[in-house]
């Protein structure tokens, strides 16, 4: 049995306002309902402008990544060549300071000659061309062989005439044999000459042209 304890009037008045109530908070419902769907729309929409810029700058990162990339291995290449024409350009250089750089004998061919000539000391005759250049590199050809005990018999300087490199004359002369061998194992470079001689005789000349 239901509560009796109200009058007829106040269980109108009630049922009334509990029916506006009711009307109320459908209406509530329905326009929350709306409300969340037009608004969830509405974020979905910006989520979506997020989502596609997030996937463009993503993009456009991965790009200028490849585009950096792609620069470093273009520079890599440049610097590449350069450093390989800068070795070429450093070996040239050092070919043509080895080619127009004045004869000497070296502290390792001064080594070899006095220990091959030493074997079998002797005497010979020495003749050079008189300029510096010429001059120098005679000195140290004389030095060393007499540092290996040889002995000149005779120096000139030949005038009227232009011979050019290290010349040993042909001659009879056995020592021309020690003196062409110990040449040969040092490395120096040396031809024989057209004129022949009674004693080994060395000529320095002139230093070959350079081209």
């Amino acid at each position: 049995m239901p509560n009796l304890n109200i009058s007829s009037e106040t269980a109108d008045t009630l049922f009334n306002a509990f029916n506006i109530a009711l009307i109320v908070g459908a209406i509530i419902v329905a326009v929350a309902t709306m409300g969340a769907i037009w608004t969830g729309k509405i974020r979905d929409h910006y989520s979506d402008l997020r989502i596609s810029n997030n996937e463009m700058e993503t993009a456009r990162a991965g790009s200028d990544a490849a585009h950096a990339n792609q620069a470093a291995a273009v520079a890599n290449k440049a610097a590449a060549e350069a450093s390989l024409h800068a070795a070429q350009v450093e070996k040239q250089n050092i070919e043509l300071r080895e080619k127009f750089a004045n004869r000497r004998i070296t502290a390792k061919q001064h080594a070899e000659l006095v220990a091959i000539l030493t074997k079998h000391p002797n005497s010979f005759n020495m003749e050079a061309m008189g300029d510096p250049e010429s001059g120098m590199y005679a000195a140290d050809i004389l030095k060393t062989f007499t540092d290996a005990g040889w002995v000149v018999d005779k120096k000139e300087f030949p005038l009227g005439v232009i011979w050019t490199g290290l010349i040993l004359y042909q001659t009879d002369d056995p020592a021309a044999i020690e003196m062409a061998k110990a040449l040969h194992d040092a490395g120096i470079p040396f031809s024989i000459g057209d004129q022949r001689k009674d004693k080994a005789t060395i000529m320095v000349g002139g230093k070959p042209p350079v081209f």
